[in-house]
């Protein structure tokens, strides 16, 4: 994957290197609960969960997994939740990894 030009807000390892696992990110926005949909490229009130899911991709085989912001993501404060797939597709059930607050769209943000 080519990260030139993209924020990596932050990098998720993977405790075991690299295993194998399936991890993606979802943005959620915290005033409305709008969450970001990666295939229509925008905001949405209910997207599907697969839509949603944004998945990271590891660093070779190095168990790393960088967190890159979705270019057109609106100005906002955001919860920003990993997990670990499960199955073939994202779905709502997978076990949340990581979970953090960012903003976007200010000084103190990305």
């Amino acid at each position: 994957m080519d990260l030139t030009n993209q924020f990596i807000d932050r990098i998720v390892y993977d405790a075991g290197g690299h295993t194998g696992k399936t991890y993606y990110a979802r943005f959620v926005r915290r005033s409305d609960g709008y969450v970001w949909d990666n295939v229509a490229g925008a905001m949405a009130a209910n997207p599907t969960w697969s839509d949603s899911a944004i998945e990271l991709v590891e660093t070779g085989e190095t168990g790393a997994f960088p967190v890159v912001v979705p270019a057109g993501l609106p100005s906002a404060y955001y919860d920003v939740i990993v997990y670990v797939q499960a199955g073939s597709d994202p779905v709502n059930t997978d076990a949340v990894d990581a979970q953090w607050s960012r903003s976007r769209g200010s000084i103190f943000g990305f």
